[in-house]
C-alpha cells in the first residue's frame, strides 16, 4: 500500500514556478540519411509487433535489424536511445557543411543517452535497496525484484496514475535546491540557466516508475535519503552535461579534416599548397570536387552503443564513436594524432583552441587539440576516455575512434 506524502515540505517559495513538464520537445526531422542497428531487445520489441525491419550484415557476421532512413526523427532517435534499443547508428555524409548543424545536434545527444542512461540506472539500484523491496523480495523470493526485473510495470503505473500531485510535490521538493544552487553560480549565462533547468526537469522525469513507488510509500527518514542520492547524481550528471558540446564540437573539426583531407586528395599533387586553401573555398570547384567523391562520401559517423554490469553493482554505459575519411593519408592521421593529441592543455579553455583554429579550410590539427582538452576534461569529471587511430584493412583510410565510459 503506498503510503501518504503529506510531510512533504510546502514552505517552497511561491516565487519557485517549478512545473514538471514545463518544457516540451520541438520536433525536428533531418534530412540525414542513417541506418540504425537495434539491440536484441529492441529487435525483439519490434518483431513481437510484426512491425517491419531491415536486416543488415555486419562485421560480426551476424544478422542484425534495424532501420534504414532517408531523413531523421531526432525525438523517434531520443526515445529509441533512451530504452537502450540502439546497438549501433551510422550516418554518412557527402557534404558536411550541408549537415554540419545536425552532425552536432545528434553527437550530443548521444552524450545525453549516456548521461540518463546512467543515472536512472544508478537510481534505481539504489532503489532495490529499500526496505520496501527487500520486505518484498523476502516474502517473494520466486517473484523478487532486481536490476532485470520491476515491480509489476502495467500495475505500478496504473497505481501512480492516482498519485500526479503527490509526485510532482516530490519532484519539486528535490528540484528546488538543486535549482537554486545553478541559478547563483555567476559563470553560467541566462541560457546556460535556461539549459540546465530542462535538464534536470528531464532527469527527473525520466526516473523508473519504481523510484516514485518507493518514495511515496517510504517513511519519512528513508525517503530523505533517498532524495538526497537523486540529488547527488543530479549534480554528478550537471558536472557532466559539457561533455556534450565538448564531443559535437570535436567530432565536428575532425569531420572537417576528414572531408578536406578527402578533397585535397581529388584535387591532385599539381595543385601548390598556398592554393589548396583558395581552392577549396571556392563554391564551384567544392561542388566538382564533391560530385567527383569515389564512394560518394567525404566522411563518415559511427555510434557503438553498450553497457554491462559492474562488479561494483551498478551498468556502466559505453560509446564508441567512429569518424572515417574517404583519402588514403592514414599516416598523416596518425602523425597528428601522435603529435596533437595528446598534449597537456594546462589552464587553457576550449574557448582559446578555438579562437586558434584558422576555418574548415585551415589547420586540420585544431581538433587534435581537442583530443587533449577532452581528455583531460573526462578525467576530471570522472569519464573514462580513449582516443586511437586506426587504418581501415585494404583502404589505406584513416578511422579516429573515440571511446567513452560512464
Amino acid at each position: 500500500m503506498i503510503g501518504p506524502v503529506s510531510s512533504i515540505s510546502s514552505s517552497a517559495s511561491s516565487a519557485d514556478s517549478y512545473e514538471p513538464g514545463k518544457f516540451r520537445e520541438r520536433k525536428r526531422c533531418l534530412d540525414l540519411r542513417s541506418k540504425i542497428l537495434l539491440t536484441e531487445e529492441g529487435s525483439r520489441f519490434y518483431l513481437d509487433r510484426k512491425l517491419g525491419l531491415h536486416e543488415f550484415n555486419v562485421e560480426d557476421g551476424k544478422t542484425h535489424f534495424g532501420f534504414k532512413v532517408k531523413s531523421l526523427d531526432i525525438p523517434w532517435l531520443r526515445r529509441l536511445l533512451l530504452a537502450n534499443f540502439v546497438e549501433r547508428a551510422e550516418f554518412p555524409v557527402r557534404d558536411l557543411g550541408s549537415v554540419k548543424n545536425e552532425i552536432g545536434d545528434i553527437a550530443r545527444l548521444v552524450v545525453f543517452s549516456l548521461l540518463y542512461g546512467d543515472f536512472r540506472s544508478s537510481v534505481y539500484v539504489r532503489t532495490l535497496d529499500s526496505e520496501i523491496i527487500r520486505r518484498w523480495n523476502r516474502l517473494h523470493p520466486h517473484n523478487a525484484v532486481d536490476t532485470k526485473k520491476s515491480l509489476f510495470p502495467g500495475e505500478l503505473r496504473n497505481t501512480l496514475s492516482s498519485k500526479g500531485d503527490a509526485i510532482k510535490a516530490i519532484k519539486k521538493e528535490i528540484f528546488l535546491p538543486i535549482y537554486r544552487t545553478i541559478s547563483v553560480d555567476a559563470r553560467k549565462t541566462p541560457e546556460d540557466h535556461r539549459r540546465l533547468y530542462h535538464f534536470v526537469n528531464e532527469l527527473l522525469n525520466y526516473l523508473d516508475p519504481l523510484t516514485y513507488f518507493i518514495l511515496l510509500g517510504s517513511p519519512v527518514e528513508e525517503r530523505q535519503i533517498l532524495e538526497k542520492f537523486i540529488s547527488e547524481k543530479i549534480y554528478s550528471a550537471i558536472e557532466r552535461v559539457d561533455l556534450a558540446d565538448y564531443l559535437a564540437l570535436m567530432v565536428l573539426e575532425l569531420m572537417g579534416a576528414a572531408e578536406r583531407s578527402t578533397l585535397i586528395e581529388l584535387l591532385g599533387n599539381d595543385v601548390r599548397p598556398s592554393e589548396i586553401r583558395l581552392r577549396l573555398e571556392n563554391p564551384e570547384t567544392r561542388r566538382t570536387l564533391l560530385s567527383s567523391l569515389p564512394t560518394g562520401l567525404s566522411s563518415a559517423m559511427v555510434w557503438n552503443l553498450s553497457r554491462r554490469w559492474s562488479p561494483l553493482g551498478h551498468w556502466r554505459y559505453r560509446l564508441r564513436l567512429s569518424l572515417y575519411d574517404g583519402s588514403s593519408d592514414f599516416e598523416d592521421t596518425k602523425r597528428l594524432f601522435e603529435e596533437r593529441g595528446r598534449l597537456s592543455v594546462e589552464d587553457r579553455n576550449l574557448q582559446e583552441f578555438y579562437e586558434q583554429g584558422t576555418g574548415p579550410y585551415g589547420d586540420d590539427g585544431l581538433g587534435w587539440y581537442y583530443l587533449s582538452f577532452i581528455g583531460e576534461a573526462c578525467q576530471e569529471m570522472g569519464v573514462s576516455f580513449v582516443a586511437t587511430v586506426r587504418e581501415q584493412p585494404g583502404k589505406g583510410t584513416a578511422a579516429v575512434h573515440l571511446t567513452l565510459q560512464l
